[in-house]
C-alpha cells in the first residue's frame, strides 16, 4: 500500500536529505530510515502539503533555500492531487467529526482526505488524528 506524508513528515524529509548526517534531527533521521525501507510503494505528499511549505517559506528568512530543498523533494516523491472526490470526502469526515464533538484543523484534515482517497496509508505525527474514522490507515515514522 502506499504512504502519503504529512507537511511534517514531507518537511523532516525535505530537510533531513539535504543535512549531514550529524546534524539531523532525531524525526528527520526516522522518518529516512522509513522512507529508505519502502521498496515497492509508492509515497507521496498532497498538494496541500506544498501550499503549507510554500507559505513557511514565504514567512521565512530563508525562503529560497525552502523552495529549493521543497524543489528537490517533488523530484523524488509526487504530488497526489486534491480532486473533486478528496473534497466530497472532506466534508463527510468533517461532518462525522463535528457530529462527534471533535475537529482537526481543515488543512490537516484535507491532507489526511487526499491520502484515504488515493488509497494512502497517512504517515503524521499529529496526536489530532486519532479522531479519523476507522477505515483511516495512520502511521507514524517520527517517533
Amino acid at each position: 500500500m502506499p504512504y502519503l506524508l504529512d507537511t511534517n513528515h514531507c518537511s523532516y524529509l525535505m530537510n533531513g536529505l539535504y543535512k549531514k548526517e550529524s546534524r539531523r534531527k532525531p524525526e528527520e533521521i526516522k522518518t529516512i530510515e522509513a522512507f529508505n525501507k519502502i521498496t515497492t510503494d509508492g509515497v507521496y505528499m498532497s498538494e496541500a502539503s506544498i501550499g503549507e511549505i510554500s507559505y513557511g517559506a514565504e514567512i521565512s528568512a530563508h525562503s529560497a533555500n525552502i523552495y529549493q530543498r521543497l524543489a528537490k523533494l517533488k523530484n523524488i516523491i509526487l504530488a497526489a492531487p486534491v480532486d473533486v472526490q478528496c473534497w466530497e470526502l472532506f466534508g463527510k469526515t468533517k461532518g462525522e467529526l463535528k457530529r462527534n464533538g471533535k475537529k482537526i484543523q481543515d488543512i490537516d484534515l484535507l491532507i489526511a482526505c487526499v491520502a484515504h482517497r488515493h488509497g494512502c496509508i497517512f504517515v503524521t505525527n499529529d496526536g489530532a488524528f486519532k479522531n479519523l474514522p476507522a477505515s483511516f490507515q495512520v502511521e507514524n515514522w517520527s517517533s
